[in-house]
């Protein structure tokens, strides 16, 4: 140990005497060490932490599904409540089977009224999750009867956020969707769920099925999680499960909506899986990038290393002379790397605290769970890991000059003199290389990633967003019970919004493009032919909009009219289809005059016009089908009627009506939230946030990687120009020109640099293709991408060799020939 302890401020003394070579390469560590740390720290928090729930892998997400549907079916959807009963009283293998909805609830706070996201949850959902209430209790049981009265939970947000963080709110009452609810608890702080939603529930209510009135088994909209018996596994309580639906499918009759293995069938996956399920590749592949980038660090300090190690040759010949073996001297140079390592880390360290604050602060809902990331004990133990790796990876180099050079040749050079044995000189352009190809593979990555996203950006969505306005209102049933208060509610807003000063139109939308949750609702097509080979009569759409919505949204009509003053209540029923509804239906046919029948109640509404399709799945996925309702002829129980965005095309700035509409809609119900006040184009913004989030730190490594990989270049180059000192001096004597020189220590820079790019591309063609799910309109292997990153590479390795190049013709041949 006291040997080890002399390792280590030998190390420190010989570090501290050249404080130029430390700080460049405790720097570059830094950069190395510390992007892995924050990386590692988001990628555990999110993708290998357990879920903070109660035995947590005993959890699954249970999902209904209908294969047959276009697009490649409807994978992971709701289940019904008749559904959920079913499989609650008949499925064995759980302990609890669990469900949820999904809902946005006004609530008044202490000050003004807030919309909040919520979930309807069953009895024993948070129970089974093993939550502990903080201050009041739970939902129950009881709770979830039919007629029980109504309790909420909140979430700690919403308390401090709404109620002050008032230590007396259980038991209060508050007014909920326009009806008094009791609060009975306030959820602990990092509490949510469902977990890892962009935007997490902050109020939890009881669902109240009634087993003897559940609903219509094609209502579906609840989500379901099971919790497994002790000793049973997923594939047993899979297996269970298919019995069930093959059993439920050969005793249903043949138009009975029910479970069917092949049409309807029911698939299952573990809880923690789903959550992280859409971003498990793009943290995975974050974390392969920064390891890319430390190891091209780790190559940068090698050679650095080595070119010391070339310095301190005499001092390791007089040592091994003196009986120092090799194993003593490899243990001095792997202490001095560690240590250099740790100052790396801990300069690394600094850095990750303040990335994981940018990350948590810029996360957009690109990654779930970003609440729980943390500089953890696991997280630190990990960047010991790597400081020792990283450590003993460059700290080894040194040793390529004691193995390959001769004891002897060694004692006889003279102090100061540092030549490079021809291994170790092979051995540093080796490390180029491969600086060069891990470079160019992120590149490559970030190229794709970056063309992909720029195709993103270049998607029309149908509508012109610049100038528009948007925001959400949500009535209460017991304010607007029926059909009339609620439009007579939209009616007055509609027009006193339209005067406004700088609104040139309002309009009314129940959901708001471009990213929408699906309906896939069920619509008869008068005159389509019923068969396996016939479209299946479902629209994935519906959407209720007021007069003026396409003008005001700029969506072009292809055909027939738009919704006017003549489609009022009372008149004859009408719809409006988007284009991907008309092809999808009726092919190269008009489909003006067509009939659909929406409520299943031989209610035909004529379709008068086809409109352009607007984005309504995502920007990066193809319009569904879609299908608009003029909103003042909806049904008398009024759906659709109590939940619209209204949205405000405007002359200048849009953000800045904001507060005035906000002052128009109080005036007409101070009691109404207003949420999501935002312009058009930001919610385009939102709708690339994960895209735009995962490309920027996917180019942040790369440019960092990029840059060290050109130091790396440049290091070795001038180290090779004062190594060929005598050499380029002779030339010169001899007549060499500049133009000379310079050709010969280009030549051998990019020499390198070429093989460095064949070797990188031969990697990228192979890794690129586990990008294919996040790229968008460009191709994992395409060439255009390949092109521009070797010929960007090639150009940066270019002016990395240049420097010393030049400096090299600038040599005066008498001062190179009396060079040492």
């Amino acid at each position: 140990m006291e040997t080890f302890w002399q390792d280590v401020r030998y190390g420190l003394r010989m570090l501290a005497k050249n404080p130029g070579f430390t700080a460049v390469a405790v720097l570059t560590l830094a950069l190395g060490i510390g992007a892995n740390t924050a990386i590692f720290s988001v990628v555990y928090a999110v993708v290998m932490k357990p879920l903070p729930y109660k035995q947590p892998d005993q959890l699954v997400r249970v999902y209904s599904e209908f294969p047959t549907f276009p697009g490649g079916g409807l994978r992971r959807f709701w289940i019904s409540p008749p559904e959920y009963l079913d499989i609650k009283r008949d499925a064995k293998s759980w302990q609890s089977m669990e469900a949820w909805g999904e809902t946005s609830v006004n609530i008044a706070g202490v000050t003004e009224p807030i919309r909040a996201p919520a979930s309807y949850v069953t009895g024993a959902l948070l129970e089974s999750l093993g939550v502990s209430p903080m201050i009041g209790r739970t939902i129950t049981d009881q709770d979830d009867k039919p007629g029980a009265p109504p309790v909420a939970l909140i979430s700690h947000g919403l308390w401090r956020r709404g109620f002050g963080g008032d230590p007396g709110i259980v038991g209060h009452d508050t007014m909920l969707g326009g009806s008094k609810c009791t609060i009975i608890d306030v959820m602990p702080k990092d509490f949510q769920f469902p977990p890892g939603q962009a935007n997490p529930a902050e109020v939890w209510l009881p669902l109240q099925i009634d087993p003897a009135k559940p609903g219509g088994r094609g209502s579906h909209f609840l989500f379901l999680l099971g919790r497994m018996k002790p000793g049973v596994t997923l594939p047993q309580a899979n297996a269970e499960m298919t019995q069930l639906v093959r059993h439920w499918g050969e005793t249903a009759s043949p138009n009975t909506h029910a479970f069917r293995p092949d049409r309807h069938p029911i698939v299952m996956y573990p809880f923690q899986a789903e959550v992280i399920r859409t971003v498990r590749p793009a943290m995975l592949m974050l974390l392969f990038t920064v390891g890319f980038v430390l190891l091209i660090a780790c190559v940068n300090v090698a050679n650095l290393l080595l070119a010391r190690a070339e310095v301190r040759q005499r001092e390791t010949a007089i040592r091994t002379a003196l009986g120092a073996s090799f194993g003593r001297l490899a243990r001095q140079f792997i202490v001095e790397g560690t240590v250099l390592s740790l100052l790396g880390a801990a300069a690394g360290l600094v850095l990750a605290y303040g990335s994981l604050h940018l990350i948590a602060t810029n996360n957009a809902g690109m990654i779930p769970r970003v609440s729980e990331v943390s500089m953890n004990g696991k997280v630190l133990l990990f960047t010991l890991l790597t400081c020792v790796a990283t450590g003993i990876f460059f700290g080894l180099a040194p040793l390529v000059q004691v193995i390959t050079r001769n004891l002897h040749d060694s004692l006889k050079s003279a102090p100061g003199r540092s030549t490079a044995t021809v291994t170790a000189n092979w051995f540093r352009r080796a490390l180029v290389v491969g600086e060069v190809a891990l470079a160019l593979v992120l590149l490559v990555g970030c190229g794709l990633l970056v063309r992909g996203f720029w195709n993103l950006l270049q998607v029309n969505p149908g509508y012109s967003p610049h100038g528009l306005e948007t925001m959400n209102v949500a009535l209460t049933n017991t304010v607007y019970p029926d059909h009339k208060s609620a439009i007579a509610f939209w009616t007055n807003i509609e027009e006193r919004l339209s005067v406004l000063p700088g609104v040139k139109s309002a309009t009314l939308v129940s959901g708001l493009p471009p990213e929408r949750q699906i309906d896939a609702n069920d619509t008869a097509i008068e005159g389509l032919a019923m068969g396996p080979d016939a479209p299946i009569q479902n629209v994935d759409f519906w959407q209720t909009v007021s007069d003026h919505y396409f003008e005001t949204m700029g969506i072009p009509l292809i055909e027939g009219r738009l919704f006017d003053q003549r489609d009022g209540d009372g008149a004859p029923p009408v719809v409006i289809v988007n284009q991907a509804m008309a092809r999808h239906f009726w092919g190269n046919q008009s489909p003006i005059g067509k009939r659909v029948d929406a409520e299943g109640n031989k209610t035909w509404l004529t379709i008068v016009g086809v409109v352009a399709d607007a984005k309504n799945a995502g920007l990066d996925r193809p319009a569904g089908t879609e299908l608009y309702f003029p909103h003042r002829q909806m049904a008398k129980n009024g759906f659709g009627l109590q939940n619209f965005s209204i949205v405000l095309r405007t002359n200048g700035d849009p953000s800045a009506l904001s507060n005035s509409a906000t002052a128009v809609i109080h005036q007409v119900d101070p009691s109404l939230p207003i949420a999501s006040v935002r312009t058009m184009d930001e919610v385009l913004s939102a709708a690339e946030s994960r895209p735009r989030f995962l490309t920027l730190l996917l180019t942040l490594f790369s440019t960092v990687a990029l840059a060290l990989a050109a130091v790396g270049i440049y290091g070795l180059m001038a180290y090779s120009v004062a190594q060929r000192m005598q050499e380029i001096g002779i030339r010169m004597a001899l007549g060499a020109q500049a133009r000379d020189v310079l050709r010969l220590i280009l030549g051998s820079g990019m020499g390198l640099t070429l093989a460095g790019v064949l070797l990188g591309f031969v990697v990228a063609l192979v890794l690129s293709r586990a990008m294919t799910s996040m790229l968008f309109g460009v191709k994992a292997t395409d060439p255009v991408t390949f092109a521009a990153v070797a010929l960007l590479l090639s150009a940066v390795a270019l002016l990395a060799c240049y420097i010393p190049a030049r400096r090299a013709t600038k040599i005066d041949p008498l001062i190179a020939l009396r060079y040492e």
